[in-house]
């Protein structure tokens, strides 16, 4: 596929390097001159100079042939001007990144749609919810549900007391079958995993599983289930603003923030939240306004290296489930290996949303989340795919690939040796990086 990504900053460099390991055709289109030579030099993608509001250079980068133009430059304003310019250049469908949470209602919506902006990500609100769901449960470092929660893969990292711990996947019970291991992150490694892979303390094991059965799972991983009733959160930004949104009013919250303008926008609008004005690394005041007595610690600021040493914190003075906002992907792995319980890292969460619409450019049925080194992807299966031509055991799938489950009229099913996929099925796919293009000669 053509895949024009207009924006050279951070994002915008990242999708391109993700979508050119999988395999696709990819231009980023930019106005920082030097920059782009370096990409040009190092990167396996194209770069093209230019204003992406302006007719002449998309026609010269190609948009007449992109089957995705994707908008993600710092103005949200340029981002749905240039979808809507490329959608009339030819671009078959168009992505924009947006801030403004109002871009959500439907009407403004399907206005944005009538004019050629066929998707549009928040990344504020994207990281929101996901914070979200690590507060409901704090025991997984992924909760992934497809299809309204008839089917979840849930990521764990697994303790020295968990029953699982120590055996290897052919010594575990599977009559009745709960569960099915998707993947297993050892350190910086994704394995598809096979009979003779061992599950260790530390790592983080994918589980495919029904919800009738995920309540079984904290046990097996030694992990304890206490409800979430007092947080603690340092930044009040766009996320902090989204997540107290999606919260609304469950927790005793309080928010820590050293910029007093924003304190007072989140004092408005939150009157039930407490609001601190001062410094994330202000250890008296975080004592002070009871970091001892949270069960949840979410550090959610615009800096790395100041949420690493925050959820540090945290861990001494007693709290027992730390979140990190991590931007550089560089210090996911160290801050995995200090015990940070969960990870939101906004590229990542992007990619998924851009590679949803690579995967199924004609509908809306694919669903795809970017994890560290891999990707969970939620595909329907056409009638004349090679993925419906016979058991799964003898389909000989590339290396690299597993099938986590389906969902079948609405029914999560969880995939075994025999299972048959059948045109229709939304099948859910585990894959290591750089697989995409596979998937879509399977399902093709």
């Amino acid at each position: 596929m053509r895949i024009i990504i207009a924006g050279d900053g951070e994002t915008g460099t990242y999708l391109a390097q993700m979508l050119s390991v999988e395999n696709q055709d990819v231009v980023l289109m930019g106005t920082d001159k030097s920059r782009l030579d370096e990409l040009d030099a190092s990167g396996n993608f194209m770069t093209f100079e230019g204003s992406p509001v302006s007719i002449e250079n998309l026609t010269r980068c190609g948009a007449e042939r992109a089957d995705v133009f994707v908008a993600v430059t710092p103005d949200e304003s340029v981002n749905i001007i240039a979808c809507e310019m490329a959608k009339e250049c030819g671009a078959r469908r168009c992505v924009a990144r947006v801030d403004n949470p109002e871009f959500t209602l439907a009407r403004v919506t399907a206005m944005l749609q009538h004019n050629g902006v066929d998707q549009i990500i928040i990344p504020e609100k994207v990281a929101a919810i996901e914070a979200s769901r690590f507060i409901e449960h704090s025991w997984v470092s992924e909760w992934i549900p497809f299809h309204r929660g008839t089917f979840f893969v849930v990521g764990i990292r697994m303790e020295a007391s968990g029953t699982l711990c120590g055996l290897y996947l052919r010594d575990i019970p599977s009559n009745p079958r709960k569960f099915h291991v998707a993947a297993i992150k050892r350190g910086n490694t994704i394995i598809i995993p096979r009979g003779d892979d061992m599950l260790l303390e530390g790592d983080t094991v994918y589980f495919s599983v029904l919800p009738e059965n995920i309540d079984a799972l904290p046990a097996l991983c030694g992990k304890d289930v206490t409800p979430t009733r007092r947080m603690m959160i340092t930044g009040a930004g766009r996320v902090t603003e989204n997540l107290l949104e999606l919260t609304d009013g469950k927790y005793n919250i309080t928010v820590i923030d050293p910029d007093s303008s924003r304190c007072r926008t989140i004092a408005e609008r939150f009157p039930d939240t407490v609001v601190i004005n001062a410094t994330a690394n202000d250890i008296l005041t975080l004592k002070e306004e009871g970091i001892e007595k949270c069960d949840t610690f979410l550090a959610l600021t615009g800096s790395s290296e100041t949420n690493i040493v925050s959820c540090m914190v945290a861990r001494e003075h007693g709290v027992r489930r730390t979140l990190a906002r991590i931007e550089e992907l560089q210090y996911i792995p160290e801050a995995q290996s200090l015990a940070i319980d969960k990870i939101i890292n906004k590229k990542l969460l992007n990619t998924g949303k851009v590679l949803s619409t690579v995967l199924d450019t004609n509908s809306t049925t694919a669903q795809c989340l970017s994890l560290d080194k891999a990707e969970v992807t939620e595909i329907k299966a056409s009638p004349r795919s090679l993925i419906v031509s016979r058991p799964l055991s003898e389909l000989s799938l590339p290396r690299g690939i597993t099938i986590a489950g389906l969902i079948r009229d609405g029914v999560g099913q969880l995939a075994v040796g025999q299972t048959q996929i059948h045109p229709g099925d939304h099948v859910v796919v585990f894959s290591v990086s750089g697989s995409i293009s596979k998937i879509e000669k399977i399902f093709r």
